[in-house]
């Protein structure tokens, strides 16, 4: 049989798919709502690189001088600036450890007696934060927090100790230059304000496609098979290839629209700039979905049922998602973890979506991502085109 027959044997069976797709109304709500869901629950759900603000902290002053008002003048003036926290006075330690433990606040400064004569008298002014670490998020965010204002008050005193010492002696001095002699200036490979969903949008695409087609291919042909029209599509003079090829042909349809309307609301909604090629981009997709069709065939083949099928494909597809490097960075991952993640073609394939939309990366800078896909895509597909041959002559 020849290539021709072959490809339009497979534009029918992929015409018919996307009929049949088109007359359905709930699959083409779900569409659009699914990207949409993704896009939301991920976007703003997962931290964006800024820090949580108004979080509830209790303050107690056991000094009450005349360093420790100084100190809590400046961080509340200071906390105005970032709103990271909001403050309630407490009288007693066990009062705000009580409010603590109710979950009303996230912690609490405890000024200790004696904190205003530490500091008229050269020493630190050492002060405690009770954090409330039965939420290690929030936690976390408070004290990145404190750090932040922590080191700000510290900067603040300290130009106005230098300050001090020179006009003693009648000198010009830049404080800041004195306290911190080293400045660094940051400069970063995305323009603009870091925006966590530059990271996700990349995987975000390669994971909505792969889930179309591992999960559409075994639905598809076992839903055929169960409605009985399968056979009729067998006994029609097309080959076997032609109808793996349209199936896949309408679900890589579906996963480009997807693709398209999930680019175009992270662009619109979050921010997200597309540095590269928008046809590398597109072509990188191609290269994924291709990699992830042998293992669609394989669910089927080795399933003599949707709902066998629809198990195995979660089976080997969840694991991939979260350790694909879609959601968080793979070298965030424990060792044993990231080993596993260099066998799973995702990987690759989200890692080269980013390079590209993001860095601006060209051919030759995703070659390597390439070679992989194309390996494993052509190694699955040999394993699983003989058993999907096998398995529908059962």
């Amino acid at each position: 049989m020849n290539a021709v027959k072959i490809l339009k044997d497979s534009y029918h069976v992929m015409a018919k798919d996307m009929l049949e797709f088109r007359r359905n109304r709930m699959q083409l709500a779900a569409l659009v709502i699914m990207p949409l869901i993704f896009l939301v629950m991920f976007g703003f759900i997962f931290p964006s690189g800024n820090t949580q603000q108004h979080m509830p902290m209790g303050i107690v002053n056991l000094d009450h001088g005349q360093g420790s008002n100084e100190f809590l003048a400046q961080l509340e003036l200071m906390n105005q600036n970032t709103s990271f926290m909001d403050f309630k006075n407490y009288s007693s330690v066990d009062e705000a450890k009580t409010q603590i433990n109710q979950g009303k606040i996230y912690g609490a400064f405890i000024i200790p007696p004696g904190f205003s004569e530490n500091l008229t008298s050269g020493k630190s002014g050492d002060f405690t934060v009770y954090i409330d670490n039965s939420n290690p998020q929030s936690a976390t965010q408070i004290q990145q927090a404190l750090s932040g204002t922590v080191n700000g008050l510290n900067d603040m005193k300290a130009q106005a100790n230098v300050l001090e010492l020179a006009k003693d002696d009648n000198q010009q001095v830049n404080p800041q230059a004195i306290i911190f002699p080293y400045v660094p200036h940051v400069s970063t490979t995305i323009p603009g304000e870091t925006n966590y969903f530059n990271f996700l949008a990349p995987g975000l695409m390669i994971m909505i496609v792969m889930m179309g087609v591992m999960t559409g291919i075994p639905e598809a042909i076992s839903k055929e098979k169960e409605l009985g029209t399968f056979d009729g599509m067998l006994s029609a003079p097309i080959s076997q290839i032609s109808v793996i090829i349209g199936k896949t042909a309408a679900l890589c349809t579906r996963g480009f629209i997807q693709c398209i309307i999930i680019l175009g609301l992270a662009m619109l909604l979050f921010g997200v700039t597309v540095q590269g090629s928008l046809i590398l981009a597109f072509f990188m997709l191609l290269l994924g979905i291709f990699s992830f069709i042998g293992l669609g065939i394989l669910a089927i083949s080795m399933s003599g049922d949707q709902a066998s099928g629809t198990m195995i494909v979660n089976l080997l597809m969840f694991p991939m998602i979260f350790l694909g490097g879609v959601f968080y960075p793979i070298q965030q991952m424990p060792w044993f973890m990231q080993i596993i993640s260099q066998f799973i073609p995702i990987t690759y394939a989200a890692d080269a979506m980013r390079k590209i939309i993001l860095l601006n990366a060209g051919l030759g800078d995703v070659i390597y991502q390439i070679i992989i896909l194309l390996g494993f895509g052509v190694v699955t597909m040999a394993i699983a085109v003989p058993l999907f041959r096998r398995s529908m002559t059962r």
